[in-house]
């Protein structure tokens, strides 16, 4: 594996964890039910379909500028990975550095979907988030003590107890993986040819923008939030 597909996929994978630990810390700690955690994860794909087409249309310091003003500073922005212990290499510090980044867009698009939806204030916010990195942090206990399986199937039964149905926590390593990451691929194809049509009817936007596939695998890296539902079986 080279180096910049491993920073692709700690990035989509930081994201992930970010997200079904949030996911988790809703259902524990302040009791939010499959329901409510399914009106959630709408407003979260229309979130992250308008910052994807955001990214297209304008770049990505815009969409980071989209995602403050969803937040109205009513939180901390960053979420940073839990670590068992401190990156030593370059390679270690660069790839802390991208699940950082993952994690805290990961972060953003979820809180300001929590901020509509569930109409969260300051308080509540911050001790989501807080709770949102132990649960990361058990995840890297688990692993490291008990193996990355172990860990996977104990955060599966978690959200299974949030969500009330059966879900599949991915291994990047498996076929599943291939075929969710396939599955997804077409999903941000679709909010691209969307973003494309939205910039078109744009009096002020810049024609001819065009993007290669690596930058269309940063924008997904970099914009994608995992939802209460995108892991469900298909």
């Amino acid at each position: 594996m080279g180096f910049s597909q491993e920073m692709s996929e700690t990035r989509t994978s930081v994201a992930q964890l970010a997200s079904w630990c949030l996911t988790v810390a809703l259902h524990q700690e302040f009791g939010i039910g499959a329901g409510r955690l399914e009106r959630l994860a709408k407003a979260l794909r229309r979130i992250q379909e308008e910052n994807v087409a955001a990214v297209l249309s304008q770049g990505t310091e815009a969409a980071a500028r989209q995602r403050e003003g969803w937040i109205q500073g009513k939180v901390e922005m960053d979420f940073p990975v839990p670590l068992l212990r401190a990156p030593r290499t370059r390679r270690e510090k660069q790839l802390r550095m991208a699940g950082d980044e993952a994690a805290a867009t990961a972060w953003q698009i979820y809180a300001a979907g929590v901020i509509q939806e569930l109409r969260f204030g300051p308080d509540r916010l911050e001790r989501l988030r807080q709770a949102g990195r132990d649960n990361y942090r058990q995840f890297n206990q688990w692993s490291s003590e008990d193996g990355l399986e172990v860990a996977m199937e104990r955060l599966r039964r978690c959200v299974h107890a949030a969500l009330q149905e059966e879900v599949r926590i991915v291994d990047e390593r498996s076929s599943h993986y291939r075929e969710d990451a396939a599955a997804m691929e077409q999903d941000l194809r679709a909010a691209q040819a969307m973003a494309h049509r939205i910039q078109a009817s744009r009096v002020l936007a810049v024609p001819g923008i065009s993007h290669t596939d690596a930058e269309k695998g940063e924008i997904f890296a970099r914009c994608a939030a995992e939802t209460a539902n995108l892991w469900r079986h298909r």
